[in-house]
Formats: structure tokens, C-alpha cells, sequence
């Protein structure tokens, strides 16, 4: 059954869409998780209604086992191969592939932005799943950037101009914490979250905070990356910003990001302002949830 699974799975061909070590990456964590539950659930009804080869007692129970597990598997097979007919992997690949076609409009790029922070919200890694979907096309752009083309989504335009700080767009909420923040849990975290959020690094504030599972903070953690990232696109879009055409490592720095991937002062002050926006819609949330602790805090100490 695993050799049948495996087969499904992580079978390659030579299509983009689902080849290779594409199958083991966080796309391929769906396939597992549907493979799995499918597998279990047939073997558990075969066996409930009795859907096995008997074997008889004199029989090694290691031989029965596998006898008993030859219909359950052929089950699975049928399944999968019959009813399905199709490779699961690209089966499952369907309705996040529509993605792909959203990259370089503006509206394309805030349903991307949203979908990364939708699914982060929920503590499930959105950059690293819908990333495996754009970040070829992304690339792809970049390098017909460089030959003459204009694509304004293409490189590392997430970390350049919209996950400043890390997901969320959150260096100016992380700067608040840090300097600002009345409450001593806030204040606390923000020192030890400031320097990472510098290089894009925010998982202390994601899971520390929280942001993750955090209703007082979802609306500013999905709606200042969406705004970052359309004053990044038309920046682009309007040439005031030249086309990216350098590739930047993610940790880099706002500002610094900017001009590595246009290479151009314009990028940097871009990146900045991208950062401040987000920023500005930032502040009234996380001065209210900082208010919020720092009045339970109080409340704690009169009690104590």
C-alpha cells in the first residue's frame, strides 16, 4: 500500500505544475494529508465490513497481516485510479494554481497578498504555499525583466515592498512594541522581536504576541501588507520606480531591499514608504491591544 501511495504522490513528470521536488515541498503537505485520510478511511471500512482475506490460524500472524491488507490496498488503487483517474498531486493542484495567472495586476497581487496572510492567520506558512505557486513566475518576470520585457511583480517584490518586517508588513508595529508599548508584556517581546523584524524575521511576534489566532490583530495583519504592496505595484506600474531586476535575499532590510531590486534610489524610497503605510495602519490597532494588556496588567497587580 505505502509503494502504491508513494506512486500517487510523488510520482514526476515533466510538467511544471507538481514535478519533482515540488512534491515534498509545502504544496505536497495537502497531497499527504487528503492520501492519508483517504488510505485510512478505506482501510477502516474494508476491515469493518469484513473486506479481507482470511488466512488460517496456523498461518504466521506477519503473513496474515499482509494477506489482510491486499483488498483494502486494491481498494485504494481502484479509487484513486478509476474513479479519480487522475494523479492526485495535480488533482489537489487545481485550485491554488489559479494563482499563478494572478501575478503582474494589481488586483492579482492583492489577492495574493491576501491569501498569504489569510492562511497565516490561521498558523499555516501562506508565503511558503502560495509562494510555490507565483515564485516561478516571479522569477520568470525578473529575467524577462532583464531582457527588455516590463513585468512589475518579479523578483522579491513580496519583501521589498510588502512583507516589510516580516508577514504582516508588521516592522512598524514590532518599532512600537519596542519603544513605545505601555504594557510590560508588549514591551518586553518588542526587544527581543526588534532586530529580527529589521531582517523580515517576525515568527516572536506571530506566535508570541500572538498575531496567529488573534482577532484583536487580524484586520491591520491582513490590510497593511495589501496596501504596501499597492503602493509598490504602481510605483512600478507608473515607472516611477524602474522594473526589478536583481534579485535581493529575503532578510534584507527595508530600503536597502528596495534598491537592490531596482537598482535605484526611487526603489528605496518606495520600500520606506511601503513600510510607512503599513505602519500608519498599524498604529490604532496595536495601541489598542497595547492599552488593552497594559489595563489587565494593572488590574492583575491591584488584585495581587
Amino acid at each position: 500500500m505505502s509503494l502504491f501511495l508513494n506512486h500517487f504522490t510523488f510520482n514526476s513528470t515533466d510538467k511544471q505544475d507538481g514535478s519533482g521536488l515540488s512534491r515534498i515541498g509545502a504544496t505536497g503537505i495537502f497531497t499527504g494529508l487528503i492520501m492519508g485520510t483517504l488510505a485510512v478511511q478505506i482501510y477502516r471500512l474494508s476491515v469493518k465490513k469484513g473486506w479481507s482475506i482470511k488466512m488460517p490460524n496456523s498461518v504466521p500472524k506477519g503473513v496474515a497481516d499482509s494477506f489482510t491488507s491486499l483488498i483494502p490496498g486494491f481498494l485504494i488503487a481502484f479509487v484513486v485510479l478509476i474513479i479519480c483517474n487522475t494523479d492526485i498531486f495535480n488533482l489537489l493542484y487545481v485550485p491554488f494554481s489559479f494563482v499563478s495567472g494572478l501575478v503582474d495586476t494589481w488586483w492579482g497581487i492583492l489577492i495574493i497578498a491576501f491569501l498569504i496572510h489569510f492562511l497565516w492567520f490561521f498558523g499555516i506558512h501562506g508565503a511558503t504555499i502560495i509562494g510555490s505557486f507565483v515564485g516561478s513566475f516571479a522569477t520568470a518576470n525578473m529575467v524577462a525583466n532583464v531582457a527588455g520585457d516590463f513585468h512589475a511583480y518579479a523578483g522579491e517584490f513580496n519583501t521589498a515592498f510588502i512583507t516589510i518586517g516580516g508577514s504582516g508588513a508588521t516592522l512598524g508595529a514590532v518599532l512600537y512594541m519596542a519603544f513605545m508599548a505601555k504594557s510590560r508584556q508588549m514591551r518586553e517581546l518588542g526587544k527581543v522581536a526588534v532586530v529580527p523584524g529589521i531582517f523580515n524575521i517576525n515568527e516572536p511576534l506571530l506566535f508570541g504576541l500572538p498575531i496567529v489566532y488573534n482577532i484583536n490583530l487580524v484586520v491591520p495583519f491582513v490590510l497593511a501588507p495589501m496596501a504596501s504592496a499597492m503602493v509598490g505595484y504602481f510605483a512600478i506600474a507608473t515607472h516611477f520606480v524602474p522594473k526589478i531586476t536583481a534579485q535581493q535575499p529575503w532578510p534584507t532590510p527595508v530600503g536597502l531591499s528596495g534598491f537592490i531590486a531596482t537598482q535605484s534610489w526611487q526603489g528605496a524610497l518606495v520600500s520606506v514608504l511601503s513600510a510607512v503605510v503599513a505602519a500608519a495602519i498599524w498604529f490604532p490597532f496595536i495601541h489598542g491591544y497595547d492599552l488593552k494588556l497594559a489595563k489587565k496588567e494593572a488590574e492583575g497587580a491591584t488584585e495581587a
